[in-house]
């Protein structure tokens, strides 16, 4: 393997703790807010908004290079911003569909929408391990703060999915995450697909983030800590533009 592949495993590596840590880190999703859940959905938000949204435009021209001028697919022309508005409206539907269930039994969600809820992270977490490797940083530094941005999102989300799902999640969801994520970097490292396959992951991706840290941070019934939010944005920002 290449350095770059060592680096990407220790990355993976770190993603793979923050699953299994995730038991243990007693942090309030409710109402106040923990201020270190609302710095990570600040980092993220930053994240998707300076980096990943700007990618699109260029994963836009992979596809449109893929796709022939007489498919019907060009009807729809910005496919980047089109998967990415799917992506967030499946997320959407997952988590409404969720909490529905949640309230009406007032117990967790029964065991097959765990799984099905818990699959659709699969692929999310799939996408970020991939991405980890065939994404082209500009330099290790670029890399690192792509880390940091999932590493801080990731601790967010295991916390929503242990709210929701409860014993379910620690016995079993979390190894299906740190499967994911796993895979996701193996794929990466022993087949080299074609890059409309990464314009799709990534479109995909940009939608998620956006709805999975949104719904968290902007909601009536929880205390949002605007200043780790901001705290948590701003710093992603500055070490963005700095690695740049």
């Amino acid at each position: 393997m290449t350095t770059t592949h060592w680096l990407t495993l220790a990355f993976t590596i770190g993603f793979i703790i923050i699953h299994f840590s995730s038991k243990f880190l007693k942090l309030s999703a409710s109402n106040p807010r923990s201020p270190i859940l609302s710095f990570a959905g600040g980092a993220t938000i930053a994240y998707t908004f300076i980096y990943l949204i700007p990618e699109l435009s260029h994963y836009l021209q992979v596809l449109k290079e893929v796709i022939s001028s007489g498919s019907w697919l060009t009807f729809f022309e910005d496919y980047t911003y089109f998967l990415a508005l799917i992506g967030l409206l499946i997320y959407h539907g997952l988590d409404t569909v969720t909490k529905s269930q949640h309230q009406s039994s007032d117990s967790e969600p029964s065991f097959g929408f765990f799984m099905v809820h818990v699959s659709s992270f699969f692929f999310y977490n799939m996408t970020i391990g991939y991405l980890l490797v065939t994404e082209q940083f500009s330099n290790y530094w670029a890399m690192t703060v792509y880390f940091l941005a999932l590493a801080f999102h990731f601790m967010a989300t295991d916390h929503t999915l242990q709210e929701l799902h409860e014993e379910d999640y620690d016995k079993y969801g979390r190894w299906f995450l740190v499967a994911a994520v796993f895979s996701g970097w193996l794929i990466g490292v022993i087949f080299q697909l074609p890059e409309y396959v990464a314009a799709i992951a990534i479109s995909f991706l940009a939608g998620g983030l956006l709805l999975n840290t949104f719904k968290e941070e902007i909601h009536e019934s929880k205390s949002s800590n605007f200043w780790a939010f901001t705290a948590g944005a701003l710093l992603i920002s500055l070490l963005h533009m700095v690695v740049h």
